[in-house]
């Protein structure tokens, strides 16, 4: 912002307080200004990482054996809210369900040790 001349800012400054029906002190101004900064941030970040997912999407569309990885980045790239839900809960479950066949694994080692002596 601060490359811009003095006169837009304060037109920008004017249109604000218009909307907003009071002047902003600096303090709030500032708090406004690196919110807004935040936000383009986020929207940049998100973009760079919705590019670099197109593209793998397209080389995992080029390698048949890897069709199935397209599939779940194409979800993730139309749906990316859905889709990290969906991916908690299946990581949640492939872990207690290892877990469990662990347990069952080892209750069989147990019962077929016993069995044979």
């Amino acid at each position: 912002m601060n490359n811009r001349n003095p006169t837009e800012r304060l037109e920008d400054e004017l249109d604000r307080a218009k909307a907003l029906g009071r002047w902003l002190s600096e303090d709030e101004q500032a708090e406004l200004d690196r919110a807004a900064d935040a936000v383009a941030t986020r929207v940049e970040t998100r973009k760079r990482r919705d590019r670099k997912l197109v593209i793998l999407t397209g080389v995992c569309l080029l390698i048949p054996p890897l069709w199935p990885l397209a599939l779940g980045l194409t979800l993730f790239l139309l749906y990316p809210d859905t889709m990290a839900r969906i991916g908690l809960v299946a990581g949640i479950a492939f872990l207690v369900g290892g877990l469990l066949l662990a347990g069952v694994l080892g209750l069989a080692m147990v019962w077929l040790v016993q069995l044979l002596f």
